[in-house]
């Protein structure tokens, strides 16, 4: 059985890159990233098609993946959040981003879910919502 992926902000495939190493059957059922380069490597190491392919997450209807991804797997650009950055998070309109995250996780319905950011990231997007 092969393992239905989705990602999000996927950059170069950094996941599935893990997933093909430890030879783990896996299919993507979409990818989502806005930079072109990163779109040329990305097409270069996945089995991937155009139509699967999302230039810009507020173009994916999650709904039309509703129960069909075992793990979803994404973030948000880390810039707004980075402890090496400055840290605007919710301030910084990419770190508004994390909202397009949350909707696909409750359109898709993933099985599992995983939100990843960088190191400072999470405590950034905390004391900006909380504080």
């Amino acid at each position: 059985m092969k393992l239905k992926v989705a990602t999000s902000f996927s950059g170069i495939g950094s996941f599935e890159q893990a997933l093909k190493k430890m030879d783990i059957e896996h299919e993507i059922l979409f990818a989502c990233d806005n930079d072109k380069y990163v779109k040329e490597t990305y097409f270069a190491n996945y089995k991937i098609n155009d139509n699967q392919w999302y230039d810009d997450v507020y173009n994916i209807d999650g709904s039309k993946f509703k129960n069909k991804v075992d793990i979803f797997v994404g973030g948000s650009p880390c810039q707004s959040f980075s402890s090496i950055g400055f840290q605007k998070g919710l301030e910084d309109t990419r770190g508004l981003l994390i909202f397009e995250f949350i909707r696909l996780v409750n359109e898709i319905k993933p099985k599992v879910f995983i939100f990843e950011n960088v190191k400072g990231g999470m405590a950034t997007l905390f004391r900006t919502i909380f504080w």
